[in-house]
């Protein structure tokens, strides 16, 4: 008997949080930041993969990094009750989360918008100038991820919180 979208969305879920604790231990040994964007890229996919296939079943999960930018802001509003004694999520929440989906959804390098940002955490990439960039010496200005940011507090809560709820 094949697996069962239940299952498929707990096994999304579980890996969801296993690449959020690497990222953190990434943060604590202050590894280049790439790698910590890297691995916030895989659990917030993870999770849209897990709230996908619970909600509309494995066969509509696609083999394909541009989960985020569309579905995390849809979880954000589900789930923000879990996070805030059933609230709602704050305009401004909701706003940060956009902007960060979209940042986190972009830094997979299949998802560089048409090629007009090859800007990405895994490979070297040639930018404006004609110059080879490096991931790990770049620096990804438009996004924060350090622990004291309130957008990245709020967005990791979030994956930790929806994640939790599916691999039960």
């Amino acid at each position: 008997m094949p697996p069962t979208n239940e299952q498929w969305s707990r096994g999304y879920a579980r890996q969801a949080l296993s690449d959020l604790r690497v990222r953190e231990t990434l943060v604590d040994a202050k590894v280049e930041k790439c790698h910590r964007l890297h691995f916030l890229q895989m659990a917030a996919e993870k999770l849209c993969k897990a709230y996908l296939t619970t909600a509309n079943g494995r066969d509509y999960v696609k083999n394909s990094h541009a989960y985020i930018a569309h579905h995390l802001p849809v979880i954000a509003t589900h789930f923000y009750g879990k996070l805030n004694d059933n609230n709602t999520i704050k305009r401004w929440e909701l706003s940060a989360i956009r902007r960060i989906a979209r940042e986190i959804e972009v830094l997979a390098p299949a998802c560089h918008e048409g090629h007009s940002r090859e800007d990405n955490s895994e490979y070297p990439w040639m930018d404006a100038q004609g110059n080879v960039s490096i991931p790990c010496e770049y620096s990804f200005p438009n996004i924060d991820d350090g622990n004291e940011n309130k957008d990245i507090i709020l967005l990791i809560r979030l994956i930790r919180t929806a994640a939790e709820s599916y691999r039960q």
